[in-house]
């Protein structure tokens, strides 16, 4: 059977692992390139993959079948291959700026794949699997910038090639728990890569934006500038430490400060929280003292003082990234705990910038349910994978190469820093 981007034809689907739910879509894609979402599957995973990583092989495989099988009986279809999200391994970002001669004559292709296998010599995985290994901005004699080289005259030709690393015995447990679901694994997409390409339009990536996925077990944070990802990484942190939070402050089970985080939260504490009462359930009790009523601000504090400190934990993040200038513009912000009342003016007031709430690309046939944050990482893989963006995903090498100089980073990260 002919494929399509390692898909069967005419057909990609899209597998999102989270810790809190399993999401898959399946598209179908005309000879013109149009996507129509033909199915949608979604799964709860309790307890088989928390912080990115799987803790419960059986679970998670379970979980899997479920959000497939749901997601090929709406498609009328089955699947064999999935794009596949990953948020765990402890990903590592770096830019790698090479140069090569060109000798005054106009660059040709080969002068660019010369440059990218150069900085792909100096990629040192170790243990690490490579996800992605990319061109982030090319320069001719040093000037950056430089979308499409190939023609220009020059002495200089340089590359800043972006990749992406991640621990391998995460991504290998990932993939066992699909292949265990009868499923092959057609590319592996980092979560903020895909949360970023569903939800920023073409002049935020272009201009300069971050991306800032909230799901309930990590945090990604993606940052775009000239339409390239220029940073990417997974922090083990989400809504699930605020639902605990929650839980302990209202002495609550947990399953009841999700709901009540859920249907009664807010991002801050309003003055009508005092005067409004919630009945909160206790954990261990009984009878009469079973359900407590307490003021709402009781439980919106909780969850302000939570999303302050993760905010606050974000901003650090983006200016240890090199790149705060080109986030400091435009942040959006994405995945379920976007979804929190108020929680965009609490985001720009700790972050300092412009925040608004990332719904992922529309596309033909996605139901209303799937236009929400939660869906941004899946509907990402699908445009990765019927778009297939200018990237290498690299097999990790057996030899030891050398590590990339910090000098030569700098001079890209102050070309962005100067221009965006």
């Amino acid at each position: 059977m002919k494929t399509l981007n390692g898909t069967q034809e005419g057909m990609i689907a899209a597998l999102d692992v989270g810790s809190a739910k399993i999401s898959c879509l399946i598209a179908e894609v005309d000879a013109d390139g149009h996507m129509r979402v033909r199915g949608v599957g979604n799964r709860a995973c309790l307890g088989g993959v928390s912080s990115g990583a799987v803790i419960d092989m059986d679970a998670t495989e379970k979980a899997i079948r479920a959000s497939v099988d749901q997601a090929e009986k709406m498609a009328g279809a089955t699947i064999s291959d999935v794009f596949l999200s990953f948020s765990g391994g402890e990903p590592t970002s770096t830019v790698i700026e090479v140069q090569v001669d060109v000798d005054g004559h106009a660059v040709s292709q080969s002068d660019i794949d010369r440059a990218i296998a150069k900085a792909r010599e100096q990629v040192d995985a170790e243990e690490d699997e490579i996800l992605h290994a990319f061109p982030a901005a090319f320069a001719v004699d040093g000037n950056f910038g430089v979308k499409a080289p190939t023609g220009m005259y020059g002495k200089k030709l340089s590359v800043a090639l972006h990749v992406i690393t991640a621990s391998n015995g995460p991504l290998q447990n990932l993939q066992t728990c699909v292949r265990r679901a009868h499923l092959n694994v057609a590319g592996v997409v980092l979560t903020p890569f895909a949360s970023g390409l569903a939800t920023l339009v073409a002049d935020e990536a272009k201009m300069g934006a971050a991306c800032i996925d909230i799901g309930a077990g990590t945090t990604s944070i993606s940052i775009f500038a000239q339409g390239a990802l220029v940073h990417a990484e997974v922090l083990p942190i989400g809504g699930a430490q605020i639902t605990e939070q929650v839980a302990r402050s209202l002495l609550t089970p947990f399953e009841h400060a999700e709901r009540l985080k859920t249907f009664n939260g807010a991002a801050a504490v309003d003055a009508a929280d005092e005067r409004l009462e919630i009945e909160v359930p206790q954990v261990g009790e009984g009878g009469d003292d079973a359900i407590v009523r307490q003021p709402r601000s009781a439980l919106t504090g909780v969850i302000q003082k939570e999303l302050e400190l993760l905010f606050s934990t974000i901003g650090k993040r983006l200016d240890a990234s090199g790149f705060s200038g080109v986030a400091g513009r435009r942040v959006v912000l994405t995945g379920g705990v976007a979804q929190t009342e108020g929680i965009r003016d609490l985001a720009s007031r700790v972050l300092g910038r412009q925040v608004r709430i990332g719904k992922p690309e529309m596309i033909d046939g996605l139901p209303a349910a799937a236009q929400a944050p939660t869906f941004a990482g899946a509907v990402g893989l699908l445009l990765y994978g019927a778009r297939r963006p200018v990237t290498e995903t690299m097999k990790k090498k057996q030899e030891k190469t050398a590590v990339p100089t910090r000098g030569a980073f700098g001079r890209f990260s102050r070309w962005v820093r100067d221009n965006f």
